[in-house]
């Protein structure tokens, strides 16, 4: 399959889990994408078939897509909070 598709753009590639956690974001706003599973050797190798998906936006939403990509997915974001950061609750 081609990175590009009838009007869609190639946003990215994730696990199931993951690719479908970004699809319900795109649903959220109103992002039309199209959502292609990948199976491949090396998934087979690391104990049993683990699905990946394509994911592929419309062109004119590729950079409304990429940003919420990158709000879903941002290092910030899987940061953990530091126990020295979190308030103190009020007595």
């Amino acid at each position: 399959m081609q990175d590009e598709m009838n009007g869609y753009e190639f946003l990215v590639e994730k696990e199931a889990m993951w690719a479908e956690m970004l699809e319900q974001v795109l649903k959220d706003n109103d992002v039309d994408f199209i959502s292609v599973p990948v199976y491949g050797a090396g998934m087979v190798l690391r104990g049993g078939v683990m699905e990946r998906h394509k994911i592929y936006v419309p062109k004119e939403r590729l950079a409304e897509a990429k940003e919420l990509l990158n709000e879903l997915f941002s290092d910030e974001a899987a940061l953990p909070v530091a126990p020295e950061d979190e308030e103190e609750p009020e007595e």
